[in-house]
């Protein structure tokens, strides 16, 4: 049979070709949906994992050789702590919304503490760091809110540095403001402040006012 004869013989449509197409494809589509559901499990505790280290980031830079930062209820702030003790923050202490306990191994080194005030471009969270002495390690201040290359100074070494290593009772009245930025530098003060006290509501004994 000439060539040409053989290319015009008409070609079954795969649609009316009978059912081996049909479970072929369902097979390939069953067998890809059966490698993301392994694909997706394998992955999972990394994906968790690298989750949390981004929720941590904050924290890491108060606690870099800590292992965990376990949120405590602010309604029962202390429990986890040598004190035993469980203080309701959100009564005296409504601008703290955030407490975190901080392990190393199995040992509590210390505790971070989030309170906020308002500065020029809204609310001002600050992330206060606290060893079991009630020393402040250092803060974080979330000052995205706050005007660029002004009140976002803020949250810069030249201004956060000035807090560490001091205590739970130091007025903060020696504190040299980012210039130009009063509002946000006395947004941070206070929230420093206001963490410092919840601190020594539930710490009395090794932190706090005993």
């Amino acid at each position: 049979m000439p060539n040409h004869e053989k290319n015009n013989k008409p070609s079954v449509p795969f649609i009316e070709r009978g059912v081996i197409p049909a479970v072929i494809l369902t097979l390939i589509c069953a067998a890809c949906v059966a490698l993301l559901a392994v694909t997706a499990t394998v992955t999972e505790d990394a994906r968790a994992e690298q989750e949390q280290l981004m929720a941590d980031a904050n924290k890491r830079l108060l606690f870099p050789e800590a292992d965990e930062y376990l949120e405590e209820s602010v309604t029962e702030a202390g429990k986890s702590f040598s004190s035993n003790v469980s203080v309701d923050l959100s009564i005296d202490h409504p601008s703290v919304d955030q407490v975190f306990v901080v392990k190393q191994g199995d040992e509590v080194v210390g505790a971070i503490v989030r309170a906020s005030s308002k500065g020029y471009g809204g609310m001002l969270p600050v992330m206060v760091g606290f060893d079991l002495e009630g020393t402040i390690v250092g803060i974080v201040p979330d000052a995205s809110n706050e005007t660029a290359g002004l009140g976002q100074n803020v949250a810069l070494a030249p201004f956060t540095d000035q807090f560490k290593g001091r205590a739970l009772s130091d007025p903060l009245n020696d504190i040299d403001m980012v210039s130009s930025s009063t509002i946000s530098s006395v947004s941070v003060i206070n929230s420093v402040k206001a963490a410092a006290a919840a601190f020594s509501d539930f710490m009395p004994t090794e932190g706090g006012e005993s």
